[in-house]
């Protein structure tokens, strides 16, 4: 009987979200929903409401580590790893869509295009990370590279390491990126020097720099916009 009944609410919620379309469930319907593909059988709906309890939102619930998620009541290894992998998919298909206006390869040609892209590099990042953009003549982004990652606050850059990697991926031009998981997008006296010192570094083996953008809180910082090199 209870297998019945949640098959037949299964059916109710996958008619609501066709019909109303999924963005305008409940976040408890959204998630329920998520969890039918790892669950065959089963009350989601408990799950889903565990889950929100626990972190206090979707955000926070596909944000979360797999160890913090399997420490909820019904919710497995297997569970865990897909609720783990839907943020950062969402990258993925964002530069996916990009490339398709892009045609063979994103554009960066512009503070705004950059800035979107370097936005789609951190999705699900709770840990500082640098990354490095590799840029052909056409000023395409054709490669991306994660250069190090660190704690919530601060990641290390080695300025001869990057130039390595620039040289390696035989870039015309680069573009580099962090986030800052607090959202506070104000650069640190060292995102300055960093900067500075990369740009410098890379001109002497004939690289532009075109830009450092810090990411957070859903925006984006042009250092190249602030006139730090």
């Amino acid at each position: 009987m209870a297998a019945e009944e949640h098959a037949g609410h299964r059916k109710r919620l996958d008619e609501k979200s066709n019909l109303l379309g999924f963005e305008f469930l409940e976040d408890h319907e959204q998630l329920e929903k998520l969890l039918f593909a790892v669950i065959p059988r089963g009350n989601t709906n408990v799950i889903a409401h565990r889950l929100l309890d626990t972190f206090g939102s979707l955000y926070r619930v596909l944000t979360a580590d797999v160890k913090e998620l399997t420490a909820i009541e019904d919710v497995g290894n297997r569970t865990a790893q897909f609720l783990h992998d839907l943020y950062p998919l969402l990258s993925c298909v964002e530069r996916s869509m990009l490339k398709e206006y892009g045609k063979e390869y994103p554009d960066v040609s512009t503070e705004e295009a950059m800035g979107t892209y370097a936005k789609t590099l951190f999705y699900g990042k709770l840990r500082e990370c640098f990354y490095l953009v590799s840029v052909n003549k056409k000023l395409q982004a054709y490669r991306f590279d994660k250069f190090s990652e660190g704690s919530s606050e601060e990641t290390p850059v080695y300025i001869q390491e990057v130039v390595k990697l620039a040289l390696s991926t035989k870039a015309h031009s680069v573009l580099v990126a962090h986030n800052h998981p607090s959202g506070n997008l104000r650069p640190s006296h060292d995102d300055l020097q960093i900067t500075r010192a990369l740009n410098q570094a890379l001109r002497t083996v004939g690289i532009t720099l075109l830009d450092h953008m810090i990411v957070g809180g859903g925006e984006y910082l042009s250092l190249k916009s602030l006139g730090i090199f």
